[in-house]
């Protein structure tokens, strides 16, 4: 036995050396460090990178590595093409690249671009309908494409139409505190205490949505909530003082409106019984972000893929308040999907993903006044003039920035000659 290790052969070994083995195998010993042999060293993360991309025609990288250093950015600040998993949004969004978004506002015009991406003028406002629809239409989304852990980040909140024979209103809590013989006066929320404390039976509404709140966001994100509340000149709602920064890293679920909850969720169950529309949301990723650099201009370029498929196909899925095919190709070419889907399929390629050519199926859903889906895909010639229009914009774009021109619809220092519409012309 030498000093770092037990060597023992069939040709010596008797019973008098089984002191010598117990006392060796009874030292405590550290257990060696993991050593690359040759380079050879793959950690957990490796393996389940290795199993992603197995059989690819492209390699997907995580966006963070181990240590959370993001691997789509050099040590200078620069991005690395490359098509990157477990990117969050708001990252993807800050990239300083060229997204389809700012081809689609430079196609409206120069000066649009400028006022959307350069100046710092915010003249955004969202009516509260408005609001609604775009939450759903973003829940429905993320349970269309990412389901996974969906019911262990969000709770549906109380929908007072389900509990009728709660109370709901100042007045029925008023007579409510008459039948208990108690005073009527103070707000809603001394009327409501002084009920729970004669009669905590008494079903009131505002009282099992917040007993609600509580089971599921839990009770340190409500106490902070209270505190925000306190410290508003606004005097927000428990619900909305959820949402607060110093709030949420403390809920344990988000709290959803049911209304949208109940759309997001009719949103999901259509598309997945849209045979066809179901069938290509299959067998791939969703969320994927690309890097790539444009061969024209030098500009770095970004897309997200809503859903791309194993075999490189892509597809972006839209809600939407109509999914009227009629209504679709104006709706289409006013917000530019055309240049969205060839500057999708292009920056693809450009990064190695085999995207085919003209293949970009939409899968749209309606769930307001009505639960529809349907695919739309553009025809060859639309896509021969989105992939004229995308290399024009993008090379202006360039020019522009450079050059610190911004347009509005024309380039002219004069006039501009209109050309009447025929009356009657159909």
């Amino acid at each position: 036995m030498g000093g770092t290790g037990l060597f023992l052969t069939d040709d010596v070994f008797d019973a008098s050396h089984m002191a010598s083995v117990e006392a060796y195998l009874a030292q405590e010993a550290s257990l060696p460090a993991p050593v690359s042999s040759q380079n050879f060293f793959f950690t957990d993360q490796d393996v389940k990178n290795a199993r992603i991309n197995e059989g690819l025609p492209f390699t997907i990288t995580p966006a963070y590595d181990f240590n959370g250093k993001p691997n789509f950015m050099d040590e200078h600040g620069n991005l690395i093409a490359g098509i990157y998993s477990g990117m969050e949004n708001e990252v993807y969004h800050s990239l300083p690249a060229t997204s389809s978004s700012q081809i689609k506002k430079f196609a409206k015009s120069p000066a649009h671009y400028k006022r959307a991406y350069i100046d710092t003028v915010y003249r955004k406002r969202l009516a509260k309908a408005t609001e609604r629809t775009f939450d759903a239409g973003t829940y429905g989304h993320e349970l269309i494409l990412e389901p996974e852990g969906f019911y262990d980040r969000y709770f549906r909140l109380l929908n007072a139409a389900d509990h009728e024979n709660s109370i709901h209103t100042t007045e029925a809590l008023k007579d409510k505190c008459k039948e208990l013989s108690l005073p009527t006066s103070g707000t809603k929320a001394v009327l409501i205490e002084r009920i729970q404390a004669t009669d905590p039976t008494v079903r009131i509404f505002e009282v099992e949505q917040y007993n609600h709140i509580i089971k599921n966001a839990g009770l340190k994100a409500v106490i902070k909530a209270k505190e925000v509340i306190e410290a508003s000149s606004g005097r927000p709602s428990l619900i909305d003082s959820l949402k607060h920064k110093d709030v949420k890293p403390l809920l344990h679920k988000a709290p959803i409106d049911p209304i949208v909850w109940d759309d997001a969720h009719r949103a999901c169950k259509t598309v997945r019984e849209h045979e066809f529309a179901n069938s290509i949301i299959q067998n791939g990723f969703a969320e994927l972000s690309v890097i790539a650099q444009c061969p024209e201009t030098g500009m770095m370029l970004k897309v997200r893929f809503d859903w791309i498929t194993k075999d490189g196909i892509p597809a972006d899925v839209k809600t939407t308040r109509s999914a009227n095919p009629l209504m679709a190709s104006y709706q289409f070419g006013d917000l530019g999907y055309d240049l969205q889907a060839y500057m999708y399929t292009y920056v693809g390629r450009l990064a190695g993903i085999p995207c085919p050519v003209n293949v970009f199926p939409f899968v749209t859903v309606e769930y307001t006044d009505a639960d529809i889906c349907e695919v739309f895909e553009l025809c060859d010639d639309d896509w021969e003039i989105a992939e004229r229009n995308f290399h024009r914009h993008i090379k202006s774009l360039a020019h522009s920035l450079e050059n610190n021109d911004w347009p509005g619809y024309t380039r002219r220092n004069g006039s501009t000659l209109l050309r009447l519409p025929k009356r009657g012309r159909a």
